[in-house]
């Protein structure tokens, strides 16, 4: 299966770039879905967005000076998770 983000998952995509994050997507998903890796300065994390549908699924993102972790489940939260994520640290 190709990677093909639905509409949701593609504008929390473009968000996350435009947030500053380096986004990495597999050229293969993993079992049936698809982990994209994040990366921006002192935040790293993971995306997972389903293969079949598209659909993101869940994402965590972690600040690497004090280990701290930050999971959402589900489109909605994800978007609510992004909009409380610090610009810096």
């Amino acid at each position: 299966m190709p990677y093909q983000p639905n509409r949701t998952a593609a504008q929390i995509v473009q968000r996350l770039v435009r947030d500053g994050f380096t986004v990495k997507v597999p050229d293969e998903p993993h079992r049936s879905i698809y982990t994209l890796v994040l990366d921006r300065g002192l935040h790293f994390g993971t995306l997972h967005i389903s293969a079949a549908k598209g659909r993101a699924l869940r994402i965590s993102i972690t600040w690497q000076l004090t280990n701290k972790t930050r999971k959402a489940e589900g489109a909605r939260a994800i978007i609510g998770l992004l909009n409380n994520l610090p610009k810096e640290g």
